[in-house]
């Protein structure tokens, strides 16, 4: 009988100096594949769970009765609730990162007038915070006691604000020096009212009213003099 192996693909990529194996079979068997879709279906109920409640409200319990699996199908994957949410974090934070550098990549603006740049960035900052407000808030109260907790979030911000620098200093009619300083006085303003926002829910706008962003690129704009 003849032997049959897995096909092997070579790869040139430089992130790899090995030959990418096709396994699937054998890599990604029937029970493996359905823990992986277990614990991607814990972390979707988590990720909802946390928009509506705290972290602390929040039982082991309840996520796993939002996808329907046993508290052992849990534990069997999560150390703890803990350990839990530092894997939520993980994903939001890979999936913020993803999109961040999509949406703000420097090739996809061309001639965009700066108004318009503002406008778009506030939809689309506001959006992904109310979308991740659950994780967020979370981060926000465990690093009161961890501050290595928030340092995701933080170093995704300054990676908005960077990608801000880029596109607008250039498009603003004041020196360039100045141009930086007022881009990145203007958005430490806007993420301090989207903690407050998060945290505390003040009003009168909320993170999901469609005249936050509005209100939003008003005042920014009005400060960059647009």
């Amino acid at each position: 009988m003849q032997a049959s192996f897995p096909s092997v693909t070579n790869s040139n990529s430089p992130s790899t100096a090995f030959p990418r194996i096709d396994t699937p079979s054998i890599l990604q068997p029937p029970r493996q594949r359905r823990a992986k879709e277990t614990e991607q279906a814990l972390l979707t109920a988590g990720r909802e769970l946390l928009a509506q409640r705290d972290f602390a409200a929040v039982s082991v319990a309840q996520i796993a009765a939002a996808c329907q699996v046993s508290v052992g199908a849990f534990y069997g994957r999560f150390r703890d609730k803990m350990a839990f949410f530092d894997a939520l974090r993980t994903l939001v934070m890979e999936e913020t990162d993803a999109s961040v550098a999509r949406y703000l990549d420097e090739g996809r603006w061309g001639e965009t007038p700066p108004r318009q740049i503002v406008e778009k960035t506030m939809r689309f900052l506001l959006t992904g915070c109310h979308n991740n407000r659950g994780v967020i808030r979370a981060s926000l109260k465990h690093a009161t006691t961890r501050p290595e907790e928030w340092l995701p979030h933080q170093k995704n911000g300054q990676e908005i604000v960077d990608r801000l620098v880029a596109l607008l200093v250039p498009r603003l009619p004041v020196p360039a020096e100045e141009a930086e300083q007022r881009v990145r006085f203007a958005m430490q303003v806007v993420f301090g009212m989207i903690v407050n926002a998060v945290l505390n829910d003040p009003g009168p706008l909320t993170l999901a009213d469609e005249r936050l962003p509005v209100e939003l690129t008003r005042m920014v704009a009005s400060y960059l003099d647009l």
